[in-house]
């Protein structure tokens, strides 16, 4: 499992950057990195999501040809952040996961906003007509995902309520 996850954060960011095109919708593309660290945080954890948003967005920088730091810092967050409210809050249901991510990925679009206008002195427009449609996109991408995924998967925290639950029907 670990070694799919390690293989998956790698192929995303190339897989990103060709086929994002295919679904985008009216110049919007969604972000399929931080769709995969989220749903990596929430499957496996916060400290494996933080780890697999490193990765990601390590790659994702320099893939940019930009300095290192804004998309690590930004996915790392998405990943532990993620995993850690969904575990805290014991969420189940896709749509609370799209309402947590739409969370996650307007503070990211508002992290490289900030950024771009840091650098660049303009930058504020994108904020919302890129960032906030992009993660308007991204959490209705996860839902679905979610929503489609629902009878095969659980999230981590809910494993050791089912151990006890089994325990207890003995």
């Amino acid at each position: 499992m670990k070694m799919f996850l390690a293989v998956l954060c790698l192929l995303i960011v190339p897989m990103q950057m060709q086929w994002a095109g295919v679904i985008e919708v009216g110049a919007i593309r969604p972000d399929l990195p931080g769709a995969v660290v989220y749903v990596t945080g929430l499957a496996l954890g916060p400290w494996v999501g933080g780890v697999a948003g490193a990765l990601v967005g390590l790659l994702m920088d320099r893939f940019s040809a930009g300095s290192v730091g804004p998309q690590l810092a930004a996915k790392l967050f998405i990943g532990a952040a993620g995993g850690l409210l969904t575990h805290r809050l014991r969420l189940t249901k896709p749509s609370a996961h799209a309402g947590i991510a739409l969370l996650l990925f307007t503070v990211q679009g508002s992290w490289m906003t900030w950024v771009l206008w840091w650098r660049t002195g303009r930058g504020w427009s994108e904020l919302y007509l890129t960032a906030l449609p992009e993660a308007c996109y991204t959490a209705l991408i996860i839902m679905c995902g979610l929503w489609l995924a629902q009878p095969w998967w659980r999230p981590a925290g809910d494993r050791a309520t089912d151990r006890l639950v089994v325990s207890l029907d003995r």
